[in-house]
């Protein structure tokens, strides 16, 4: 107990002693005003949020420095020139150094082009449709992005506006963007009749003609850039009249109903499609001659009259392209059609064990990993080329109306999608079960498409160069507003239409998949997050050199 006693005496009347001195009051500065500094620099560097705060400690820390020399000049000199002294001078080279190169490899990074996308789903890289676009772009195209800045609720969809536009304006010298605050700068908010925002105005600089978008992804850019510029849209006309799947939006709520059309047709618009209803009954002279691609989604009635079936094969005959999205049991006129163009469909539904939706075998999936898909290398047709999975509700299938060998030369059939070979068309839906000898094996042809010079009997299509182009699908139901942005759905419909089309620059560009990797904390989480991992690995560096510092001394 004694002896305790005299170390606890020993210890204070040493520490007595030390506080005495001015020499250790010079290291006490010398330790924090380094420490400060090296702290300082670091904040000013690495965290613009601290930067003023940074520059407050770096200040701190020369201030400590300059009293630790002026409390004790000769054991700062003596400190310097020693081991300890000569330690120390060498971190903090080193540490000046390193923060130098890491400045240096930002700037030469920022001053090249180069770029490396090392994101699973390719988020930042361009598709080299819009970079063809934007090379082509030959007079200057500004757009006007109008935020609120330091606004909570749109600075991700700001920054990741920005980076898009960042990466637009690397690919052409005739592309430019600038950032407006539509709150501080009413009159040029006023000149673009920007009322919402945040909104993204395209202006073709030359022309004065403008077009803006709500949406801040690649697709919506290029569209704009595209209507800005004056590049034609292509009109798109998809039936009505028959009970089609269409529009079922609510003009008041927004709202739209599970079998309506609203989506598909919102893509064909992304996509910079003009589209248009199409009533044959009040087009006395048929298909417009302006109809890039007729749809037909869904009928559940037949066609109105001869006339109207008429009015389809000679838009066909004049080298038009059709799409068809037809359920079973498919109204006789629509038959009636594509027999006359070498196709059949049939009336059962297809059930397919091996790949399917959930268990439910009579939902059949379409995976590319199966083989279910026919690539563009065999086809000449590169609608499914970037297609991994897609499934149909409820499908029937297709099949040629002749003989493989007994089509003519001028009409060409080609499968896009077929299920696996553990599938049948079932003719008892009362006793899902295959019966050999009854029941049609698969592998069965879903989607196929017919490129054709003329009709079954030798009618010629009347355009020279042109062919006549039909894509059969088997099932609309994949492509309603249910299952629209489901699987590669949307893709499948979209591409089909861009296909027939015969776009080049107007081809889709998809929106991609940004995946969702947040951290979901409170505020107290959050900020203790942000708090310790900014000083806490410094604390401990300190905490641990001081250790060693003392149990060298």
């Amino acid at each position: 107990m004694a002896n305790q006693e005299s170390n606890r005496t020993l210890i204070v009347e040493t520490f007595l002693g030390s506080a005495r001195s001015s020499g250790f009051w010079s290291a006490i500065s010398g330790v924090v005003g380094v420490t400060a500094s090296l702290a300082g620099i670091i904040l000013v560097l690495a965290i613009d949020e601290l930067r003023n705060f940074g520059i407050a400690v770096l200040i701190i820390g020369l201030v400590m420095m300059f009293v630790a020399l002026v409390l004790s000049p000769r054991a700062v000199a003596i400190f310097m020139g020693g081991r300890q002294g000569r330690y120390g001078t060498n971190i903090v080279v080193m540490t000046v150094a390193f923060f130098a190169i890491v400045v240096l490899l930002n700037y030469l990074f920022y001053l090249t082009s180069n770029r490396f996308d090392v994101t699973a789903t390719r988020v930042f890289t361009l598709s080299a449709q819009t970079e063809q676009i934007l090379k082509n772009l030959d007079r200057p195209v500004r757009a006007n992005a109008f935020f609120i800045p330091d606004n909570s609720a749109t600075s991700f969809a700001e920054q990741q506006a920005e980076d898009l536009l960042n990466e637009f304006s690397r690919q052409s010298p005739n592309f430019t963007y600038r950032f407006v605050d539509p709150e501080l700068e009413r009159s040029i908010a006023t000149q673009y009749d920007v009322q919402d925002y945040p909104t993204v105005v395209f202006e073709d600089i030359d022309q004065g003609s403008q077009q803006g978008t709500f949406g801040l992804n690649e697709q919506d850019f290029v569209t704009g850039i595209l209507i800005a510029t004056g590049i034609k849209q292509k009109r798109v006309y998809f039936l009505t009249g028959h009970k089609e799947a269409s529009i079922t939006r609510s003009p008041t709520t927004g709202e739209v109903d599970s079998k309506g059309f609203d989506f598909a047709i919102e893509g064909m618009q992304r996509d910079n499609y003009d589209v248009r209803p199409l009533n044959l009954l009040e087009q006395p002279d048929g298909v417009p001659s302006d109809a890039a691609v007729v749809v037909i989604a869904g009928p559940e009635q037949n066609l109105s009259s001869a006339e109207e079936l008429d009015a389809l094969t000679e838009y066909m005959l004049d080298g038009g392209s059709i799409i068809m999205l037809l359920d079973p049991p498919v109204p006789t006129t629509y038959r009636q059609f594509i027999n006359r163009w070498g196709l059949q469909i049939f009336n059962e539904s297809v059930v397919d064990v091996v790949s399917n939706v959930g268990g439910e075998i009579s939902t059949p999936m379409f995976q590319r990993t199966n083989g279910q898909f026919v690539p563009n290398s065999l086809t000449g047709v590169p609608i499914v080329d970037d297609l991994d999975v897609v499934f149909f509700p409820d499908a029937t299938a297709l099949s040629l109306l002749v003989e493989p060998e007994d089509l003519p030369a001028f009409i060409t059939y080609t499968p896009l999608a077929l299920t696996t070979p553990a599938s049948w068309l079932e003719t008892n839906p009362d006793n899902v079960e295959f019966n050999p000898g009854i029941d049609p094996a698969g592998p069965l042809d879903v989607v196929a498409v017919i490129q054709a010079a003329g009709t079954l009997d030798l009618q010629p299509v009347r355009t020279e160069n042109k062919l006549a182009k039909l894509i059969v699908f088997t099932d609309s139901d994949f492509v309603r507003n249910s299952f629209f942005f489901s699987s590669d759905n949307a893709d499948f419909f979209l591409n089909s239409v861009n296909w027939l089309a015969d776009d080049t620059e107007l081809i889709s560009i998809r929106p991609k998949l940004v995946p969702f990797r947040e951290l979901v904390v409170n505020q107290r989480e959050r900020d203790f997050i942000k708090w310790s991992s900014w000083f806490v690995p410094p604390i401990i560096m300190l905490i641990l050199s001081t250790i060693v510092w003392w149990r060298r001394r």
